[in-house]
């Protein structure tokens, strides 16, 4: 069965938009069924914009090449301002937003054709993004049916109806965040790319950053003076600034971060033998490198529109001190439990290892006969 793709159009030319809604209407796209609603307001356009999966937007009121009234950017800004929802925009005269083009925003000329505005709206629906909201509406509705009638109505011995505070809203949001699970995502997002036993590599990372928040374990860092990225290892507690009686401060546990370096997967040795001859070895070589499973001398950080691919050396440790770090380096991305926890572990399997000479095998072998 076809999914619906809700699609409303801010148009005030009343042809226009019953030319584009017949065209439109039933076509079939990434296999979802298009409906489309017109809106010739655009003092209206954003109370409806919500309850639309993509929302197509005409840039200028009147004739957009004869003195048309720049209305559409006006609606796009309030329509940020209030909620999510993918915007294309479909102009006569779209020179001046080209830039605004984006993975949740499409731009599309006007044109004797609607090939390109149909282009934008299968690009736009490739990865599911305009079902998002609704999808985690839905996985949220069911774990909250679950969580009250299953847990609390059927447990009312526990939860009793004199309780006075916030523990079952703190309990229900725990349960919720715990909920979404790599398989609930890959269900909300309906990525069926990922094969089951394995994860995408945007699950290994929290971005952005927020600045106004300490520094912490797991966050992964680029020197503003090069492309060099290193990755912190000092744990978060020793970040936190700690205050004497009288407020004055009295320093951080940490007088120097602890940092290590990720040298990019193709400078690596087992990607360059992969390159020059892709047989099974090298493959199996730059297979376990990429699992991380390959030592924990390394830890893998998979490639996303804000890092390449890299791999964390554990060899290549260093320390800066606090200043240093809050002013020489960028904050690009964190480390997600319980990758971050991993690659500590990794990192105090590999200098804690105890070596000893290996026995003379040989020399045992050859004295079996007398046991």
């Amino acid at each position: 069965m076809n999914k619906e793709l809700r699609l409303l159009y801010i148009e005030d030319n009343a042809e226009e938009s019953e030319e584009l809604r017949e065209v439109l209407s039933g076509q079939k796209v990434n296999e979802y069924m298009i409906s489309i609603d017109c809106e010739p307001s655009f003092d209206k356009a954003v109370e409806r914009s919500n309850n639309y999966h993509i929302v197509i937007l005409d840039l200028y009121k009147g004739d957009a090449t004869n003195g048309g009234e720049d209305l559409g950017s006006k609606i796009f800004e309030r329509v940020k301002n209030s909620f999510f929802v993918p915007v294309i925009f479909y102009s006569g005269n779209i020179s001046g937003i080209k830039n605004l083009k984006s993975q949740v925003v499409g731009v599309a000329s006007k044109g004797d054709e609607i090939g390109e505005l149909k282009s934008e709206i299968e690009r736009l629906t490739k990865h599911n993004l305009p079902f998002l909201k609704e999808n985690i509406h839905e996985c949220l509705e069911n774990e909250l049916k679950k969580y009250f009638w299953g847990v609390i109505q059927e447990q009312n011995d526990k939860f009793t109806p004199d309780a006075d505070d916030y523990s079952l809203g703190y309990l229900l949001l725990r349960n919720f965040a715990d909920s979404l699970s790599r398989d609930n995502i890959k269900r909300i997002i309906s990525d069926q790319s990922i094969k089951e036993d394995k994860v995408h590599p945007m699950e290994f990372y929290i971005y952005p950053i927020n600045d106004s928040r300490e520094v912490e374990n797991g966050e992964i860092l680029r020197r503003k003076d090069s492309e060099d990225i290193f990755t912190v290892l000092t744990p978060s507690c020793d970040f936190i600034e700690r205050f004497k009686k009288n407020g004055d401060s009295d320093g951080r546990a940490a007088d120097n971060i602890l940092l290590v370096k990720a040298i990019p997967l193709k400078e690596t040795k087992e990607y360059k033998q992969y390159e020059c001859n892709k047989n099974k070895e090298n493959m199996g070589h730059l297979k376990r490198l990429i699992n991380s499973s390959k030592g924990d001398r390394y830890f893998f950080l998979p490639q996303t529109p804000f890092i390449n691919n890299c791999v964390v050396d554990f060899q290549l440790s260093a320390t800066t001190c606090y200043d240093e770090l809050r002013n020489h380096f960028v904050r690009i991305a964190k480390l997600d439990n319980p990758y971050a926890q991993s690659m500590v572990s990794s990192f105090i399997r590999y200098f804690d290892r105890i070596g000893y000479p290996d026995i003379d095998a040989d020399y045992v072998i050859n004295h079996l006969q007398n046991l």
